[in-house]
């Protein structure tokens, strides 16, 4: 018989210190994002997975809980947002409506069997912008994100990179961290300098000329960012361009992420540029 003072797994309760604490740091995110022109809008704890099931990489789905509801439906349990935000919003925008600016927050559950007594149930506020594929909106989000942190008295060391740089043949080189047999000949000098952390924007703009584009724009309007053409990571395949982390520059503490997900609402009926990030906001005060 289980202990009846014990909680599964990765979940536990928030007694009035904490509370008081993630409220605080809560209102401040939303206030912050207010006055950035964001509109909040709140989305539901479960949905049905079918709708979802074209997104979803077999590891991405093994995260989730999902149960069958009294109506016999496969229903999940929130993992990620912004997947949510777009089945949400897209049937009901229109062009006259874009861009638009959203955030949300709430709870997210995940089942992360490779972290054992990892917290399943994270608390996430996070933002979009819809509707606009410029490079100023990446750069926009890119500096919203980073200031939040300041905002928190907490130096932000950010992380980025273009998914669009890392060619589909060159992405089991960049995943494994090693040279395959199947790289084409014409690819393996760029995977080299890639896999050795030397490749630079110029190198890529032959095979990713419109990613180099970017890159550029966001190193100059943003030299404090650090451009790692290197760091590519699995999973989260919607995204189509920049992708970014932002982590404590002193704890080395993930704080964020996001990045550019152009094809993303064309998914769920309405094309639609989106740009956006998510913080997990338990390390911040």
């Amino acid at each position: 018989m289980a202990n009846k003072y014990r909680y599964p797994t990765g979940v536990r309760p928030l007694l009035i210190e904490e509370t008081a604490r993630r409220r605080r740091v809560e209102a401040r995110f939303a206030q912050a994002l207010e006055r950035a022109g964001f509109a909040e809008v709140v989305l539901p704890i479960i949905d049905y997975a079918e709708p979802y099931a074209p997104l979803e990489a077999g590891e991405t789905s093994r995260q989730s809980y999902r149960f069958v509801d009294r109506e016999g439906d496969l229903v999940a349990v929130r993992s990620d947002f912004t997947p949510m935000v777009a089945r949400a919003l897209a049937p009901t925008i229109s062009a006259a409506d874009l861009p638009l600016r959203v955030y949300y927050r709430g709870d997210v559950i995940r089942c992360d069997a490779s972290r054992l007594g990892a917290n399943r149930e994270m608390f996430q506020i996070g933002a979009e912008i819809v509707g606009d594929p410029s490079i100023e909106a990446d750069i926009e989000v890119l500096r919203l994100a980073a200031d939040l942190v300041r905002e928190f008295g907490v130096h932000p060391n950010v992380i980025y990179t273009d998914v669009a740089a890392a060619l589909p043949a060159l992405r089991p080189v960049l995943s494994t961290k090693r040279m395959t047999a199947g790289i084409p000949t014409a690819l393996r000098g760029i995977a080299d300098k890639l896999l050795s952390g030397t490749a630079s924007v110029e190198d890529i703009a032959p095979f990713a000329p419109e990613a180099a584009v970017r890159l550029s724009a966001i190193a100059a309007a943003l030299p404090d960012c650090e451009l790692h053409l290197d760091d590519f990571e699995e999973g989260a395949g919607y995204y189509t361009g920049i992708r970014f982390r932002i982590y404590d520059a002193a704890s080395r503490t993930k704080l964020a992420q996001g990045g550019r997900y152009d094809s993303l609402y064309q998914t769920f009926g309405t094309p639609a540029a989106a740009v956006g990030f998510t913080f997990t906001i338990d390390d911040l005060d």
